[in-house]
């Protein structure tokens, strides 16, 4: 590790030079990707056990699904196949519900017992973090990764996990739209709470392909593995495809029938249309919340008791919007996208260089400090919407947060397991890291 730390001041000017100079375009690729290595192997030692447990410090050493899921997706996108079989061992082990439940959820919270045992210290799910687990799963079958001796196969657990998102995480609305709640714990009727930056549009497609093509993914329609990178000097986006119908449902409430993915891709798009215009009472200026609730017409509200703010939550919302546009050239993603939010945040950074971490839903800062994870999601949006120079000026400004300690490479703290996920990821967009994949 010595070694590697020894070249991060280097690594670094060449990243926050490059952009200025043509000559330097290859170099900088080269030094963006042992970056992000340098920066995910520094991860994997200090943050995950040798049995595959993420350990958040800010959780007493404790886990949650969320984690575990981020840990499988940065593992398959740094084509670190040992670290996910561990990381996916341990999971399935110790977080599944499969014996306590019946179901392929993750519980959500893991972490020390009053008794002082380790265990499941909250069974309830969290749908965000297993969206993000099937989705890693099908991406390890796709990169033809197989499963540890005695595990499930990873595509045929993504199928149970998508099978149960579906049946227990998800709710039809009276209007016929379908909408995705927070988890297992949602309201029985509406209206419900919900977290839009757990919506995943990207993974809706490659959960819809892998049902209704009956796991042909060579006929699904994905990009190449090529994936096209601003810092490649590659293009990025291109004609909208269309997603595998699948048999239409009967019923409301909690949703039992097959799943149809299409639906609840589509109905995404107008919730979130509807949000970039404002909250019942409060206008917009194309931030999304936190946290709202939705009725039963499918109208949007703030929730009571919940975040409105564009915080921590929603800040994920434009890299998910992100692979839907870059993966499959939705114009959907680019267009919501393209209203409101990216201008909001061009303005505000042509006018003081620098962004908040937390904005109002108004749009007033509700922070005076900067965090990386904010310019991962507009550095997300500005990739989408084809800002090449914004997209390079904010990731230019995610790498002023890379620092190296005792060893370590981190971005922010070294103890801040959310800030390093966030901005590796930012990076992994714009690097071109972050492939679906093709067999």
């Amino acid at each position: 590790m010595h070694g590697i730390i020894s070249e991060l001041r280097v690594l670094l000017a060449i990243l926050l030079f490059a952009g200025a100079f043509a000559c330097q375009q290859q170099s900088s690729l080269a030094a963006m990707d042992r970056l992000l290595l340098t920066s995910w192997q520094s991860y994997r030692q200090h943050f995950i056990s040798p049995e595959g447990r993420v350990i958040i410090p800010e959780r007493d050493g404790g886990t949650i699904s969320e984690a575990q899921a981020y840990a499988l997706l940065r593992s398959v996108w740094a084509r670190d196949e040992a670290t996910f079989a561990r990381v996916y061992a341990w999971t399935y082990l110790n977080l599944s519900r499969v014996k306590s439940h019946g179901d392929s959820l993750l519980s959500w919270l893991w972490g020390r017992k009053s008794d002082g045992s380790w265990g499941v210290l909250d069974a309830n799910t969290a749908t965000d973090a297993d969206l993000d687990y099937a989705l890693a799963l099908l991406l390890a079958a796709r990169r033809g990764w197989r499963a540890p001796p005695g595990f499930p196969d990873y595509r045929q657990e993504a199928g149970r996990v998508r099978e149960d998102i579906w049946a227990r995480e998800v709710v039809l609305l009276a209007n016929g739209e379908a909408l995705l709640t927070p988890g297992n714990w949602h309201e029985a009727e509406a209206p419900y709470l919900v977290n839009p930056s757990y919506f995943s549009p990207a993974a809706y497609r490659l959960f819809g392909s892998a049902q209704d093509r009956q796991e042909d993914w060579q006929s699904a329609v994905v990009r190449d593995s090529k994936f096209p990178s601003p810092l490649r000097g590659e293009g990025q986006g291109g004609g909208e495809n269309s997603l595998p119908r699948s048999r239409p449902r009967e019923g409301r409430g909690a949703v039992t029938a097959r799943p149809d993915w299409q639906q609840l891709h589509k109905s995404a798009y107008t919730l979130l249309a509807s949000l970039n215009q404002g909250l019942k009472n409060q206008p917009g200026v194309g931030l999304f919340p936190d946290w709202c609730r939705v009725d039963a017409a499918g109208r949007v509200a703030a929730a009571p008791g919940r975040d409105t703010r564009f915080g921590w939550e929603a800040v994920r919302l434009p890299f998910r919007l992100a692979l839907d546009f870059l993966w499959f050239g939705d114009v959907r993603a680019a267009d919501l996208l393209r209203q409101k939010f990216l201008p909001f945040f061009k303005k505000e950074w042509q006018a003081h260089h620098r962004l908040a971490a937390v904005y109002n839903f108004d749009g007033t800062p509700a922070v005076d400090y900067e965090s990386p994870v904010l310019y991962a999601g507009v550095l997300a949006a500005a990739l989408t919407c084809g800002d090449r120079d914004l997209a390079r000026d904010l990731s230019q400004k995610i790498l002023s947060f890379c620092r190296q300690e005792n060893g370590r490479v981190y971005f922010e703290a070294p103890n801040h397991y959310y800030a390093n996920n966030w901005a590796w990821l930012g990076l992994a967009l714009y690097a071109g890291w972050t492939k679906p994949f093709t067999e």
